[in-house]
């Protein structure tokens, strides 16, 4: 062999140990990239204090859904006070729409602008829109306001749980999500009793004018200690994903949240509004379908576990929207007992499903077992929802107070996970508008939960309880049945 040959064998053996260190830094710097990208791992340098995070999300998310539910029994007052008991439902119409829409955004918005910083817009524009309702002088004026309003509060929603999905990998955040999950257990009772309580004593506007120092302290405690990145940051924002996701929103919103008041059950504007989000939905797909950076990656659905998860929130929110519209109105109308005593009876359903939340996060966070932690859950919701259907004009406060603690502990179980087990199923890449998509099909879920409820109250309410809670009984089945997209088991992240 020759010096040429030699010399010929060392370049190529030089080359080809270059290339292997090329390839092996390439796919270092790769799972750098992916380790941030998620929050599945964390560095030393990116440590940042949990309590703090946790108390400033925790508070915001509390806050946002708080004001969905505060102004129902205030709503009288404010309607007598401005005069228009003739578009009496508008200002929760618009808070519900602005509100659904930006949550189904947020993720996409994230994406684009980073969580830190569409947090801290989510929380000025709850504040300031906050502060408007306060000031309104006519319902027209506070319908306007409350779909400001809806806008932060959607944005705050959802940007707590992608927040969640950045900061922490699935095993840590488990623990942590069955608290921030139970603040809607809690503002489905407080915020009822909290509204009535305060438009009796100090005025209506102080309703709204609570949320400032509250928006105050937790865009402090977040924009104070929330880390911020923009991971995913693409160089235009997709607008007519965006039409087109408002084209499917809305109309399906409308459909379930007007049907009772605007319109019946079975009548043509309440199929021509699912028909019309049918529509816009295939046009949604053939938008986004092959498009990489699409505001509604429609191919994320392809994947069973992301089905499972977003259908698993539906039926958790369904039900719990079922049996706090039930628990209350049968103790005033079955019971004969006062408004103060049937908010009451709503307690227990919600300390058991602040409970079963922290249950299961916990439960999963030290077992990693996802797909057995959320059949309990549906389980026990089954068996709660089975127990109510037997409530009758004979049943006493101890057994109706039993049975709603079981279906709230169920429902509490089941909510943490819907979450990361949408989260889990998707790229990094992903993450954020996975979160959106599950927390839009819950709040579908408990707006269709309201108008089934009302459908099977009807006239007749202490007769209502078979009914609404066989579709419980459904809704748990289904959830239980759809834990099996789930994995087995979720192993801690290094």
């Amino acid at each position: 062999m020759d010096t040429r040959d030699l010399r010929k064998q060392a370049l190529n053996a030089g080359m080809r140990v270059s290339a292997a260190a090329a390839r092996n830094r390439a796919l270092e710097g790769a799972a750098r990239d992916a380790t941030r990208c998620n929050g599945r791992a964390r560095t030393k340098s990116e440590s940042f204090p949990t309590a703090a995070v946790l108390g400033g999300l925790a508070l915001s998310l509390l806050m946002a859904a708080l004001d969905a539910t505060i102004v129902s029994t205030a709503m009288p007052k404010i309607a007598a006070n401005l005069g228009g008991f003739d578009r009496y439902a508008w200002p929760f119409t618009s808070y519900l729409l602005t509100c659904t829409l930006a949550t189904l955004l947020c993720g996409a918005c994230v994406a684009h602008f980073g969580h830190k910083r569409v947090f801290a817009y989510g929380i000025g524009v709850f504040a300031i829109a906050s502060a408007g309702c306060a000031l309104s002088g006519s319902l027209d004026a506070l319908t306007a306001w409350r779909a400001v309003q809806g806008v932060g509060g959607g944005l705050v929603e959802a940007g707590v749980f992608i927040a969640m999905a950045e900061l922490f990998e699935p095993r840590v955040r488990g623990k942590y999500m069955g608290v921030l999950s139970s603040m809607y257990g809690l503002a489905s009772v407080a915020g009822p009793l909290a509204g009535g309580l305060i438009a009796d004593t100090v005025g209506w506007h102080w309703i709204f004018l609570v949320n400032l120092p509250l928006s105050i302290a937790a865009l402090v405690l977040t924009a104070r200690f929330l880390p911020g990145r923009q991971t995913h940051a693409k160089r235009s924002f997709d607008l007519s994903g965006a039409a087109c996701a408002a084209a499917v929103a809305l109309p399906l919103t409308l459909a379930f949240s007007l049907t009772g008041n605007a319109f019946s059950w079975f009548s043509a504007p309440f199929f021509g509004l699912l028909a019309l989000a049918g529509v816009m939905s295939a046009v949604l797909v053939m938008v986004e379908r092959y498009r990489e950076h699409a505001i509604v990656p429609v191919r994320i659905f392809r994947r069973a576990q992301v089905n499972g998860a977003v259908a698993m929130g539906f039926c958790s929110q369904f039900s719990l929207l079922v049996g706090v519209m039930f628990v209350p109105r049968f103790v005033q109308e079955g019971l004969g007992l006062s408004p103060t005593a049937s908010a009451l009876a709503t307690i227990p359903m919600t300390l058991a499903l602040v409970m079963g939340s922290a249950l299961a996060g916990r439960a999963f966070g030290a077992s990693g077992r996802m797909r057995a932690v959320s059949r309990i859950g549906f389980s026990v919701l089954s068996v709660g929802a089975l127990l109510l259907c037997l409530t009758n004009p004979a049943t006493g406060m101890m057994q109706l107070s039993c049975s709603s603690a079981v279906l709230g502990f169920g429902i509490g179980m089941s909510m943490p996970l819907t979450n990361i087990a949408a989260q889990t199923a998707v790229e990094p890449r992903d993450t954020g508008k996975a979160t959106s998509l599950a927390l839009f099909f819950r709040g579908l879920g408990g707006t269709v939960g309201s108008a089934a409820y009302g459908a099977a109250a009807g006239a007749s309410h202490p007769s209502a309880a078979l009914p609404a809670f066989a579709l419980c009984i459904g809704a748990g089945l289904a959830g239980f049945a759809l834990s099996g997209t789930l994995p087995r088991l979720i192993e801690h992240r290094r």
